[in-house]
């Protein structure tokens, strides 16, 4: 009797504190949106590219036909070239021109309170991304990298934070490749 009060009462506790655990994990990444993850492929030389003063993002394909809905596609043409403008790490000016293209190759999202649900469940939506970057004049590969937004929570979730995701993988792969300016002019 004693043995099944006490696995009653912890299969209780162990119930509520993953419960507690769960809002816990929605509540950070509801404020934090969506993440932004890269795996680079062909490593980018920092060197030549500190040689590129412009970028131009090219629009984003999709290689998976109707199982990516179209307003996924749309919002991340749209908030990749936003999230890297937003970077500055390009100044704009100049004839060295870097071009990033990319084609969507994995998706998994789905909307609605299903969404909503499987955001909890399953780890949430997800869109992977095969991105080069290029020289825009000689079309030559600079990089080639495999980049992903994950959006986590049932809150804050959909084709913008999924966009706003690929984005951020895109620019922190940028950010890993190019030296802050403070650290280059500290160890001059």
């Amino acid at each position: 009797m004693f043995k099944s009060i006490v696995v009653v009462c912890s299969a209780g506790l162990l119930l509520t504190a993953s419960g507690c655990s769960m809002a816990v994990k929605q509540a950070y990444h509801g404020v934090v949106g969506a993440s932004g993850k890269f795996y680079e492929i062909k490593v980018v030389d920092e060197e030549v590219l500190k040689t590129y003063t412009a970028v131009r993002v090219e629009p984003f394909t999709n290689d998976l036909g109707e199982r990516v809905p179209q307003k996924v596609i749309d919002r991340v043409n749209e908030m990749v070239p936003k999230e890297v403008e937003d970077s500055g790490f390009f100044d704009g000016d100049g004839d060295r021109v870097l071009s990033i293209k990319g084609r969507i190759i994995h998706y998994n999202g789905k909307s609605g309170l299903e969404g909503a649900v499987g955001s909890v469940l399953s780890g949430g939506e997800e869109c992977v991304c095969r991105v080069e970057l290029l020289d825009a004049r000689s079309g030559s590969l600079v990089g080639e990298a495999v980049c992903w937004g994950t959006v986590k929570s049932a809150v804050r979730r959909g084709s913008t934070e999924l966009g706003i995701g690929v984005g951020k993988g895109v620019t922190k792969w940028l950010e890993e490749r190019l030296p802050d300016e403070e650290e280059t002019q500290q160890e001059e």
